[in-house]
């Protein structure tokens, strides 16, 4: 290692020297001096004139594409000013349901697909079909590209499908790749809404018609892709199409409509939800749903408003009772089963909070009490019997009384809850409401069947969940419609 000149180190030399300098520079003529400050200014404008483009040539500014974490960016090339998302920022999309459906002459594979993230999409996103045989060998296989648009489900549909062979599943698949791309987007609003839906034929040549309407006055809708899913009670799919608009005219209407060349009832004379509807509507009260101290408390009276859509729409013959539960349900039940339905939603408005207390949720304890009033005197002989139950958070009492460490204990006690009912044909509907939630458990373990559970990522949405549940609930015969309008969205570069 080079030794620093012995002036540095010692203050005192330096000092020496530098008066030493000036000395000189005094005892010289102006001439000479003005020589030299001259030629120090001359030089350090040389200096500066080399210095500036050799730095603009060897400078690389940060970008998103320096394979380095700089700037603003969140991680290597992303978040921050970066189009690119953070794998950590983003959720998988999700696939509601894949499945083969059979048509005259040969199939058609679709997919039921939901991008949960509000501000991220992927553009031209690959995905393969598959469909498989009970032996999981390849029975036929479908690859394409579809955008997802923030905060929208999307139907995959592929059509015409020839194979050989009997379908046992289908599963749906995305690039791995491109699930590494995801980049910022948004959804443009769509101004176009759907009237005059009407399924007939049921059991002939089933034809769907509706009608779209543009609501903008000002601007036309061009280039419409539309898809059309038919359900049967229980929200299983049963059928499904897509069509094409080219153009609506603003303000204008479009007829549309979707054909099948195959009979959806299984009985001749059809069916409808004529028999009556027993409900248990059991509602969480945890103090996860009142987040920030709002008054009144958010997300529960969006929730309890939503509850209304429900009770709305059941038939005068229907009953409905409440159960409301936060670390124990309510004794007794907020509202038993009756044929009052304004009295119901009476009750849905005196559900609050506890106060004064830590607040947890125990979704067994309320089960066990909704399954009992089915069960009890109150329930109408014959009667369809159900259960939609509705959760923010985490099952988390009650403890384990020999291991209070056992955090699986409360999701177990609310599970074993369910195992009778379900085999006595009590149908459980599960709805998670926002993030803080375990999915897995309430839609494998909860609800019925993995269909009869539905994601609210914000109370906003629980109004359009709790109508999709009272549709569902008909007796079988009857069938459920879905329109699913494309919209427009901006992908950032």
């Amino acid at each position: 290692m080079k030794k620093a000149p012995a002036f540095l180190k010692s203050p005192e030399l330096f000092c020496s020297l530098f008066s030493l300098l000036r000395g000189i520079m005094f005892r010289m003529e102006w001439s000479q001096r003005r020589k030299i400050f001259y030629a120090v200014g001359f030089t350090t404008i040389i200096i500066l004139l080399v210095s500036y483009p050799t730095y603009l040539l060897f400078y690389k500014a940060p970008t998103c594409f320096d394979q380095k974490q700089n700037g603003t960016e969140a991680g290597v090339d992303c978040g921050g000013g970066c189009a690119l998302m953070c794998a950590v920022d983003v959720k998988a999309p999700r696939i509601v349901w894949a499945k083969t459906f059979s048509t005259n002459g040969g199939y058609d594979i679709g997919a039921y697909v939901e991008n949960i993230n509000q501000n991220a999409g992927i553009k031209n996103a690959h995905y393969t079909a598959r469909v498989f045989d009970s032996n999981g060998v390849v029975i036929a296989e479908r690859k394409g590209t579809i955008d997802l648009i923030p905060l929208y489900a999307h139907l995959i549909f592929e059509t015409g499908v020839i194979f050989s062979g009997i379908p046992d599943r289908t599963e749906v698949s995305f690039d791995s790749g491109d699930l590494m791309r995801w980049t910022k987007a948004s959804q443009v609003q769509s101004t176009v809404v759907t009237k005059n839906q009407n399924l007939k034929n049921v059991d002939t040549e089933p034809r769907f018609n509706a009608v779209l309407v543009n609501t903008d006055k000002v601007n036309e809708v061009s280039k419409l892709t539309l898809g059309a899913i038919i359900y049967d009670p229980l929200r299983n799919p049963i059928a499904i199409s897509k069509t094409y608009v080219n153009r609506i005219p603003k303000g204008g209407e479009q007829d549309i409509f979707f054909v099948w060349h195959k009979r959806f009832t299984k009985h001749p004379q059809g069916g409808m939800c004529t028999s009556p509807v027993d409900t248990i509507l059991v509602f969480d009260r945890s103090g996860s749903m009142n987040i920030g101290g709002k008054i009144p408390p958010e997300p529960l009276t969006t929730a309890k408003n939503a509850v209304n859509t429900y009770i709305n729409s059941a038939d005068m013959v229907d009953k409905v009772g409440i159960v409301s539960f936060a670390g124990t349900a309510t004794i007794p039940i907020d509202h038993e089963l009756s044929t009052n339905h304004d009295a119901a939603k009476k009750a849905t408005t005196r559900i609050e909070i506890e106060k004064g207390s830590l607040q947890y949720t125990n979704l067994g304890d309320a089960l066990i009490a909704a399954i009992s009033e089915l069960k009890g005197a109150n329930h109408t002989k014959d009667a369809k019997q159900v259960i939609v139950a509705l959760t923010d958070g985490i099952s988390n009492r009650p403890l384990d009384p020999l291991n209070p460490n056992n955090k699986s204990y409360a999701e177990d006690y609310a599970v074993k809850a369910t195992e009778g009912a379900k085999a006595s044909g009590i149908q459980i509907y599960a709805i998670g409401l926002g993030n803080g939630i375990n999915e897995a458990f309430l839609r494998d373990r909860i609800s019925s069947s993995p269909t009869q559970y539905f994601n609210a990522p914000t109370a906003d949405s629980l109004q359009n969940v709790y109508k999709k549940i009272s549709e569902t609930v008909c007796k079988p015969e009857n069938f459920i419609t879905e329109i699913i309008v494309t919209p427009q969205a901006v992908f950032k570069e």
